[in-house]
């Protein structure tokens, strides 16, 4: 009896994942994207003569970003589609209006989305993606970059450790609060 609702279940979350993957790909090319697009095109002003347009981030206020470089984002979250009954409140809000999407650059975009999903706010997502990017170095830098700051080795002998004092050097040279 488990293993049947639990098969239920799967293969609902599979059809809802579905539906919302199409629904975000027929979003692409609804209208208002292209409205959205089309007021934040500025004047190129670079270097490569086949680029006649760059597009300005709303949050950063950039205005060198190419196509490829730049994501319309929602203003308001679409939210979930998990059941029949986030359905219509998720179409509103991926169907919205120009009103209520911005064009951001990838790196703004990518913040936005963190601190969404994270439920934490800009700084924050920003701290967490540079602690990410720093734990990626290759182990010896790692270990350097901590002792510079008066660790030892002891204190970063494994990866958590090693992440958790990278965020605390962070927070302490960018004064972020997260209480």
């Amino acid at each position: 009896m488990a293993a049947k609702k639990s098969l239920k279940k799967k293969a609902e979350f599979k059809f809802f994942q579905w539906l919302r993957s199409g629904l975000r790909s027929m979003s692409r090319r609804y209208p208002p994207i292209y409205e959205a697009l089309a007021a934040a095109k500025v004047p190129y002003k670079g270097s490569n003569a086949r680029q006649k347009v760059a597009y300005k981030c709303a949050a950063c206020g950039g205005s060198e970003f190419s196509s490829k470089q730049v994501a319309v984002d929602h203003r308001v979250d679409c939210g979930t589609l998990q059941s029949w009954g986030d359905v219509k409140g998720f179409m509103e809000r991926l169907f919205c209006g120009k009103e209520g999407l911005d064009v951001l650059c990838n790196s703004c975009h990518d913040l936005k989305t963190y601190s969404t999903k994270y439920s934490v706010t800009l700084e924050e997502a920003a701290l967490a993606k540079q602690v990410l990017e720093i734990c990626k170095w290759p182990k010896r830098k790692l270990l350097d970059f901590i002792m510079k700051e008066g660790y030892n080795e002891q204190e970063c002998s494994n990866a958590a450790k090693r992440k958790k004092l990278v965020e605390i050097i962070l927070k302490e040279k960018t004064n972020v609060c997260t209480n």
